[in-house]
C-alpha cells in the first residue's frame, strides 16, 4: 500500500529530526498547518514548506510520491530529460483527472480524485520551484 502525500511530508520531517513548532517557526506560520498538511486536510500543498524540507536535503521526488529514495538532491539538478518526463507524466495525470471528473457514474471514488488532485498539485509545486 502506497503512503499518501500528507504521510510523506511527516516522514520527511521526522526523518530530519525536526519538530512541527520548529518548521512552523522556520517558516512564520502556525504549527497547525503544518499538522493539517502532514495530516491531509489542507487543500492544497505548502510550497514554502516543500521547498524547506528540499532545501533540508529531502528527496522532491520522495515528496510527490515519485520515489522512494527519502534524501536527495535540490531540485535544479534535475535533468532537462527528467523534465520531459514529469511534463509528460503531468499532463497524463490532467488528462486523467478531468475525464474522472466528467464520468457520470457514480462508481469513481472521490478519493480516487481526490489522490490525483493531490499529485497534479505536487507536479504543479515542482514545475514552480525549477522556474525559480
Amino acid at each position: 500500500m502506497s503512503k499518501s502525500i500528507a504521510q510523506l511530508y511527516k516522514i520527511a520531517r521526522k526523518h530530519l529530526k525536526l519538530s512541527q513548532k520548529k518548521i512552523a517557526k522556520d517558516l512564520d506560520v502556525s504549527d497547525v498547518l503544518i499538522s493539517q498538511i502532514e495530516t491531509g486536510k489542507t487543500q492544497s500543498p505548502n510550497h514554502e514548506y516543500t521547498k524547506y524540507l528540499v532545501e533540508n536535503g529531502i528527496n522532491y521526488f520522495y515528496l510527490a510520491g515519485l520515489s522512494n529514495e527519502i534524501e536527495g538532491q535540490l531540485i535544479e539538478m534535475v535533468s532537462k530529460s527528467k523534465y520531459e518526463v514529469l511534463q509528460a507524466d503531468y499532463e497524463k495525470l490532467k488528462l486523467e483527472k478531468e475525464a474522472l471528473e466528467n464520468q457520470v457514474s457514480f462508481m469513481v471514488f472521490r478519493s480516487e480524485l481526490e489522490e490525483l488532485t493531490d499529485k497534479l498539485k505536487h507536479y504543479e509545486s515542482i514545475f514552480k520551484m525549477m522556474k525559480n
